[in-house]
């Protein structure tokens, strides 16, 4: 016949037991706060980066640029731009009524770097004064918001 076990090791294993179990509980709590507590501080920092710079939320949206010389003389027109890998994808301006060249141009938002070519010359655009060396050239800087 088998024997009962001692009221002391019935104790042990209903203590070790309930220690195991309150320690499971513990862990599953704890990994259920620090989960709860970690998508409330990123929702908090969307939140945040959204408020302070609402307009880098679409920075990825195209905006219409219109490129224009008035230049009356001239036979073509290019802008040349960081935009257009430079000279390697320059792109012409058309020629209008009045004698300019222009070109409307879809870039998405940032800061560039261009400059025209007037019957294969540089010539940094004269209606924009934020001008710069760059390469050896004076290029115009344009931010497109």
């Amino acid at each position: 016949m088998s024997e009962r076990p001692s009221a002391w090791a019935v104790l042990f294993f209903s203590s070790a037991l309930c220690l195991g179990v309150v320690m499971l509980l513990n862990v599953f709590f704890s990994y259920y706060d620090y989960s709860s507590a970690l998508r409330a501080e990123k929702s908090k920092t969307a939140e945040a980066a959204i408020k302070s710079r609402e307009h880098k939320i679409d920075s990825i949206a195209l905006r219409k640029v219109r490129f224009t010389l008035n230049k009356p003389d001239a036979k073509e027109v290019y802008v040349v731009a960081n935009f257009s890998l430079w000279e390697e994808h320059k792109i012409k301006l058309d020629r209008q009524n009045n004698g300019s060249f222009s070109n409307l141009i879809v870039l998405p938002q940032g800061e560039y770097k261009y400059y025209f070519e007037v019957d294969g010359k540089a010539e940094p655009d004269p209606n924009n004064t934020d001008v710069e060396e760059y390469n050896g050239k004076k290029v115009n800087l344009r931010t497109v918001l």
